[in-house]
C-alpha cells in the first residue's frame, strides 16, 4: 500500500508526538525520589514522639481501678 505524502507526513507528526509523550512521562518518572525523602522520615519520627508523650500524659490521669474481691 502506497500512501500519499500528507498521509506520511500526518503519520511521522503522530509518531514524533506519541515518543514526545513517552519521553516526557519517562523523565517525570525520573525526578521522583525513589525512598523516602528526609522530611517524611522526620515527619514521621516527630509523629511518634508526639503519641508516646501524648500516651504517658494520658497514663497520669488515668484512676487507680479498685479491685474487687470475689469469695
Amino acid at each position: 500500500m502506497v500512501l500519499d505524502r500528507y498521509t506520511q507526513e500526518k503519520l511521522a507528526f503522530a509518531h514524533r508526538q506519541q515518543l514526545q509523550r513517552e519521553a516526557e512521562r519517562e523523565q517525570m518518572l525520573g525526578a521522583l525520589p525513589v525512598h523516602p525523602s528526609h522530611s517524611m522520615r522526620y515527619m514521621t519520627a516527630r509523629l511518634g514522639t508526639f503519641l508516646i508523650a501524648l500516651g504517658t500524659r494520658l497514663r497520669q490521669f488515668e484512676q487507680p481501678r479498685k479491685q474487687v474481691a470475689f469469695d
